[in-house]
């Protein structure tokens, strides 16, 4: 069963995409059901099974995974709830179109990331951040309190000091996403720190790529101490400049260490039809 899981698991990350290089979030493996529940959706979203696809039925994913029903049900459940699959009596159980997937849901963006680490979601994650983070710098520069506005600038810091230290990779990168989760928060607006909290995965790859390839420190601290300067001084304008340069920086640095364009999920594989593991 445990063997049966590794290969699932193994398939769902490889694809010869030339991505390996990439540090991404572990996902932790958990219970029976959200073992399962990830193989099947990694497998998904990498486009092993296409939307229209159907899934192998009931009591083969039991044998094939050694589980009871009650396991694999939960597991379709799963995906279901993240609209990745959609489950009929009369046609069974079938991949759903890429426009209906949970896209910010935090298993599926993870799934995604390992599975295909290409231009698109790089540039759909940016355009995202470029929508609102520069004004949640703005709303933080105007709503964040005397707590929240030490916080920035402690991450400030500690970005700084990875730096001069010539700390792991890690550390800086982590210092870098508290910064902008912490700007986030600051903005006191509950819909921003929902969106941030939903792509804090994506946000830890970006930032440990851009750490990994950081041939120019001083530029990227420079970048982050604007922000947060601005920010601290209660500058709107200026604090959201400041956020809107740094993430075009980030973008214009990140894009080159994709692997080019994926073709859309329901342009991929078409005409398959119950795929088995």
């Amino acid at each position: 069963m445990l063997l049966w899981l590794s290969i699932a698991f193994a398939r769902a990350a490889e694809g010869g995409t030339g991505h390996e290089m990439l540090e991404r979030e572990p996902l932790v493996i958990g219970t029976m059901t959200a073992q399962i529940e990830r193989s099947l959706g990694m497998r998904i979203v990498s486009g092993e099974f296409s939307p229209g696809d159907a899934l192998p039925i009931e009591s083969e994913l039991c044998e094939i995974y050694g589980v009871s029903r009650t396991t694999v049900r939960e597991a379709v459940k799963g995906l279901a709830a993240k609209r990745l699959l959609e489950v009929s009596p009369k046609v069974g159980t079938r991949v759903l179109p890429f426009a209906d997937w949970n896209l910010l849901d935090r298993d599926v963006l993870a799934w995604r990331l390992h599975a295909q680490f290409d231009r698109k979601i790089v540039e759909d994650i940016f355009e995202m951040r470029l929508c609102f983070e520069p004004r949640a710098a703005a709303l933080a520069a105007r709503d964040g309190t005397a707590e929240d506005h030490a916080l920035i600038a402690r991450h400030c810091a500690d970005l700084e000091a990875a730096y001069a230290e010539r700390l792991p990779d890690r550390v800086a990168s982590e210092a870098a996403l508290q910064f902008h989760l912490a700007v986030v928060n600051a903005s006191r607006n509950g819909l921003f720190v929902t969106i941030g909290s939903a792509i804090k995965s994506a946000l830890r790859v970006s930032s440990e790529m851009l750490q990994r390839q950081a041939a120019r420190p001083a530029e990227d601290i420079d970048l982050h101490a604007r922000v947060a300067e601005a920010i601290l001084a209660r500058q709107q304008l200026p604090a959201a400049a400041a956020m809107e340069a740094l993430l075009l920086a980030w973008r214009q640095r990140l894009e080159p260490l994709t692997v080019g364009q994926a073709p859309p999920p329901d342009a991929a594989g078409r005409g398959r039809r119950g795929r088995r593991l």
